[in-house]
């Protein structure tokens, strides 16, 4: 019985899933139920000591930081600043909008991390101007949902800080990682945009006339604050000066310094950005502390030892397992949140992946670069329905359609890592010379 006992929690935990118990209650309801099974009250000790060894967890403390610093900016309107640079820079060509929309997305990302941020920022403030000016629905919606899924790939990423507590890789080199291949994504999008639009102009009009220099060259001012957000956050990261927690202090500190410098800050918008931050991290907290107590009740039962060891045995064993770990993934990723995949998969697949020669690091950016789809593929793409919750009129059809050319993109940019992994290891090679 005890050999089959972690397939069976596999089992019940997809069950309960299907049942639509919440995946935190789920994860705990599993691994308590099996650990009392097997070892009688020493099981929840057993749990426990999972929950209790999060709790310890330094990293971790950064979350509630790097989501305070997104609510803040999202909430204060900063990034309406940062829209007028690029619009008066790119506004006059073709498809500018979708494209702002994405460099929108990797600013935000770069100074937050949260993908609601994005969703909300993008949705509330580009959204309704390309339905205005009548761009096609399907780019439109493709190209904010898209954008918005770039915060979980450039640094400081939400899902890296989970994946790095979780598995032990350092999260400053995947920053730096992410920092590659979240770059190649953004090009990506950029060019599928400007092709796009260029095949079907009568779909996409000119934003704006192309203004003078000078009206461009005097709207740079409004990247002074958000340059030092990320310079005071990734800078002290990259040159060793802070570890990614000291770095999020730092963020958040520097982020309420230029809200309030800006005056943009009042009890509204505070209270409202640590209302978002308590309900954001609350929720992935509760995930992280199931999941760590499925993973280690898995682990002693001899879960781990067992999938490793099978997927060690498949043939051509490096590309398979690769190939399967990525599929699982991005298939779990329709069904389940990013959180929870990091929780249950991570320390099932990642000792498997390693142990065949695959640097941790690329690995741990891949995986977290697989996470991006699950955010925007039907039926369950979290970005989708904050999406539909802002922009009520949007169709869910549309929605659909329009965002599967950016997953095939999303999808080419991990195939393109794992082909020249130098993608990703140039960057952490650069910036983490010391790990």
């Amino acid at each position: 019985m005890a050999q089959v006992a972690p397939f069976l929690m596999f089992v019940a935990l997809f069950v309960l899933l299907l049942l639509k118990v919440p995946v935190a209650f789920a994860l705990f309801i599993v691994a308590v139920a099996f650990g009392f099974a097997f070892w009688g009250s020493g099981g929840l000790y057993v749990c426990f000591q999972g929950v209790w060894s999060l709790m310890n967890n330094w990293p971790l403390v950064s979350l509630p930081l790097f989501v305070f610093m997104g609510a803040l900016l999202e909430r204060s309107g900063v990034t309406e600043e940062l829209f007028v640079v690029f619009r008066r820079w790119i506004g006059g060509y073709r498809g500018s909008l979708a494209i702002i929309s994405v460099l929108l997305g990797y600013v935000i990302g770069a100074m937050s991390g949260v993908v609601a941020a994005a969703v909300a920022a993008l949705a509330l403030l580009i959204y309704p101007l390309m339905r205005k000016e009548g761009y096609d629905e399907g780019l439109a919606a493709g190209s904010i949902l898209a954008a918005s899924t770039l915060p979980q790939l450039v640094p400081p990423s939400f899902n890296m800080i989970v994946y790095g507590a979780n598995t032990g890789v350092s999260v400053g080199a995947l920053f730096a990682g992410g920092l590659g291949l979240g770059t190649l994504m953004t090009v990506l999008f950029i060019a599928y945009i400007a092709v796009w639009s260029y095949l079907h102009k009568e779909r996409v009009p000119i934003y704006v006339e192309r203004l003078p220099l000078r009206e461009r060259v005097s709207s740079l001012k409004y990247l002074i604050g958000p340059l030092a957000i990320i310079l005071s956050v990734l800078g002290s990261i990259f040159t060793g000066m802070a570890t990614p927690t000291e770095a999020a202090g730092m963020g958040a500190a520097v982020t309420l310094v230029y809200v309030t410098a800006r005056g943009r800050l009042s009890r509204r918008v505070l209270l409202e950005a640590l209302a978002t931050t308590a309900r954001v991290t609350s929720m992935a907290v509760w995930i992280m502390a199931g999941g760590s107590a499925f993973s280690s009740v898995f682990s002693g039962l001899g879960g781990k030892v067992a999938v490793t060891s099978f997927l060690l045995s498949l043939p051509a064993a490096r590309l398979t397992v690769l190939a399967i770990s990525i599929a699982l993934i991005f298939v779990l990723g329709m069904f389940v949140d990013p959180v929870s995949i990091i929780m249950i998969m991570a320390p099932v697949l990642t000792p498997a992946v390693v142990a065949l020669g695959y640097n941790p690091v690329w690995w741990g950016v891949v995986f977290c670069a697989t996470l991006l789809t699950s955010y925007i593929t039907p039926p369950v793409g979290m970005a989708i329905y904050y999406l539909m919750g802002i922009a009520k009129d949007v169709k869910t059809e549309v929605l659909f359609e329009g965002v599967w050319p950016f997953v095939a993109l999303q999808i080419a940019a991990i195939a393109i890592s794992i082909a020249f992994p130098d993608t990703i290891m140039l960057f952490v090679r650069a910036l983490t010379p010391a790990r």
